[in-house]
C-alpha cells in the first residue's frame, strides 16, 4: 500500500527521483500515465493491466465513447524507466499538462502514487470538501 507525502524538485532536465520507498512498491517497470485532475499517476504494471487495461477487454468496440476513453489513456501512458541516478524522466507534454513547475509532491494513494506540482496539489486540496465527500462514501458502506 502507498501512503505518505514526499516533497522534491523537478531537476532542469525534466528528471525527479520517485522516493526510495515507491519505487520499491513499484517494482520493475511501472506506468505512468496523464490523472485526470493535473497530476500524474504511476501504478506498479501488473496493477496497471489488471485495473485499468482489462477494464477495456469486454469494452463494446462499437462504441466512439468508449473509443475516446482509451485512446485518452493509453496515449497518455508511458512505461517509466530509471536512469544509474534513479531519476525518471517526465515527458514535457506531461508536466505542461499538470502544471508542473519545479517543486512537486508525491503522494501514496493506497494502489498506485500521484506526481503533483506542489502549488496544484494545495490548490487541489483547498477545493476538497472532506466532510461532504465522508457523508458519501458511509452512505455507499
Amino acid at each position: 500500500m502507498f501512503y505518505g507525502s514526499y516533497h522534491h524538485q523537478l531537476d532542469d532536465k525534466g528528471r525527479l527521483r520517485i522516493p526510495p520507498k515507491f519505487r520499491e512498491l513499484l517494482g520493475e517497470k511501472p506506468m505512468m500515465m496523464l490523472g485526470f485532475e493535473k497530476c500524474l499517476v504511476v501504478y506498479p504494471r501488473a496493477d496497471f493491466e489488471e485495473r485499468i487495461s482489462k477494464r477495456f477487454d469486454e469494452a463494446d468496440v462499437l462504441d466512439p465513447d468508449m473509443a475516446d476513453v482509451k485512446r485518452i489513456i493509453f496515449a497518455n501512458t508511458m512505461e517509466v524507466s530509471e536512469d544509474k541516478q534513479n531519476r525518471v524522466q517526465i515527458l514535457p507534454f506531461f508536466a505542461e499538462s499538470c502544471g508542473m513547475s519545479k517543486n512537486l509532491v508525491t503522494i501514496g494513494a493506497r494502489d498506485c502514487i500521484e506526481i503533483w506540482d506542489e502549488e496544484v496539489y494545495n490548490e487541489h486540496m483547498k477545493s476538497v470538501d472532506v466532510k461532504k465527500i465522508l457523508s458519501s462514501f458511509r452512505n455507499k458502506q
